[in-house]
């Protein structure tokens, strides 16, 4: 369905996926009169592996226009798994979309202090990530939130302490965070819907 819009997250999206759940609610409220619907699932209980079995059911049976990825935060933090074991699943899970998919395809980065027990974990998975765009560079886009939060930090750090951090203390975002992701799904998606 062209308007529809799934969702398919981890923990970056938030404990209960408020981040996704917000960007609906903006998307809705500054684009009344858009038709657009929302499929939602985060954060997805399933692991990687799982939601590629599940795959022709819960992402391609969808049918959706337009696709945003937020994945890889869980598995790397379930451990078990380095950064290349984690994306060797991704991008099987990727490639999956792309194959039966001809909607466009949004792939989230995730910024490094969401892991704060290996950070250097996640700089090498966005890595990978944004290298998914070569695969198709008409359908795939990287959101490349891991570097949009990078900058706010910088800019935080310009004008001195902030009163409100992005993340708790394990790597979890805050309401702040939430609502920061939210507001930069909707710029993003927007900006490749006109």
């Amino acid at each position: 369905m062209e308007n529809r819009i799934l969702i398919i997250g981890d923990e970056l999206f938030g404990e209960q996926g408020e981040a996704a759940n917000r960007f609906a609610e903006i998307l809705l409220c500054r684009e009344a009169n858009r038709p657009v619907q929302f499929s939602i699932n985060a954060p997805a209980p399933q692991t990687l592996q799982q939601l590629y079995d599940r795959a022709s059911a819960d992402i391609i049976g969808k049918k959706a226009g337009r696709i945003i990825v937020g994945l890889g935060l869980k598995e790397l933090k379930r451990g078990g798994k380095d950064f290349n074991g984690v994306f060797a699943i991704y991008e099987t899970l990727a490639n999956e979309i792309l194959n039966k998919t001809l909607a466009p395809i949004h792939f989230l980065t995730i910024p490094e202090d969401m892991f704060p027990v290996a950070p250097s974990q996640l700089t090498a998975l966005n890595e990978r990530i944004r290298g998914l765009q070569a695969k198709d560079e008409k359908r795939v886009k990287i959101f490349d939130f891991a570097a949009y939060v990078a900058d706010f930090k910088e800019k935080q750090l310009e004008r001195g302490k902030f009163g409100r951090s992005l993340y708790n203390e394990d790597g979890g975002p805050t309401s702040i965070c939430n609502t920061f992701m939210a507001l930069y799904l909707y710029d993003c998606v927007i900006k490749e819907m006109k």
